[in-house]
């Protein structure tokens, strides 16, 4: 950029009226390369709330933001016997853990967490049969995140 500010200078000197008109363009991107560069840490600093991930075959990590330190439950629950695993509340304002399904039979499982109002659901299907050792496949089934605002209702 400074090439081109000490051309557009040099040129002014003979012609005022196109030094102007090249070194409009320039500025006003400058300005815009500027303001985008401010707009976009913004966003990225802004955290996911929860956060699945499997760090290997048959295990999930799970951490989630609760900022709020509102009530958080994290259930896990064996569907196909109907027998509740994991019953754990937690008011951090963040928080992880590790659910290792290795030593669970082969079946349905749901990893459900609740942070105030909001909701969300894990399905979980582990392969313990699998050759080389016990497998899960996961799958979000629900996330019903509340926005907070003013709701009003007319009877």
């Amino acid at each position: 950029m400074k090439t081109i500010f000490n051309t557009c200078l040099a040129q002014g000197s003979s012609q005022p009226a196109d030094a102007s008109q090249h070194a409009r363009p320039v500025l006003l991107s400058a300005l815009a390369l500027l303001a985008s560069a401010f707009a976009l840490p913004a966003q990225a600093q802004q955290p996911q709330p929860v956060q699945m991930t499997q760090p290997d075959a048959s295990s999930l990590r799970l951490r989630f933001n609760n900022p709020t330190q509102r009530p958080a439950l994290l259930t896990v629950l064996d569907i196909t016997r109907s027998y509740t695993l994991l019953n754990e509340s937690h008011r951090e304002p963040a928080y992880g853990t590790l659910l290792k399904f290795n030593t669970l039979p082969s079946g349905r499982y749901v990893v459900a967490l609740h942070i105030g109002a909001n909701r969300y659901r894990y399905t979980v299907q582990v392969d313990a049969k699998a050759p080389g050792g016990t497998t899960i496949a996961v799958r979000e089934t629900t996330t019903h995140r509340v926005e907070s605002g003013l709701a009003t209702a007319a009877l």
